[in-house]
């Protein structure tokens, strides 16, 4: 039996997409910082309804990559917050509710990095 190396950078940005698509989770951007920050090589950042779906997003994505191997180095913000922060080294997923995102607009200072997300498992060209 073989074991499954945890996802890593782009592979990793692409499964939390996914995750997080599936619950509903809306306007995903992706940024690209490889060579940019010693901090990440990829931010994830995407818009949700409440609180509610905030949690159940949040604790999808960890409970899923979880079973991957892949567990987060850092978490911030409460289940019930606005604004909640989860630091998978090769990518931090930043989720907000609509009002809190456009509050700190956070994208503006990555604007010039941000990279097309493609569905985990497709291959290019197939949508």
């Amino acid at each position: 039996m073989t074991k499954r190396t945890p996802p890593e950078g782009q592979e990793l940005l692409e499964l939390c997409a996914t995750l997080l698509g599936d619950k509903h989770v809306l306007d995903m951007h992706a940024y690209d910082m490889r060579g940019r920050s010693s901090i990440t090589d990829f931010y994830l950042v995407g818009t949700v309804r409440n609180s509610r779906q905030m949690k159940a997003a949040a604790v999808n994505l960890t409970q899923q990559l979880k079973k991957l191997g892949v567990r987060p180095l850092h978490r911030d913000g409460g289940m019930l917050s606005t604004w909640v922060v989860l630091d998978y080294l090769d990518c931090i997923v930043h989720l907000f509710t609509p009002e809190t995102r456009q509050y700190y607009d956070i994208e503006s200072m990555w604007q010039e990095h941000e990279t097309a997300l493609q569905p985990h498992g497709a291959s290019a060209g197939t949508q």
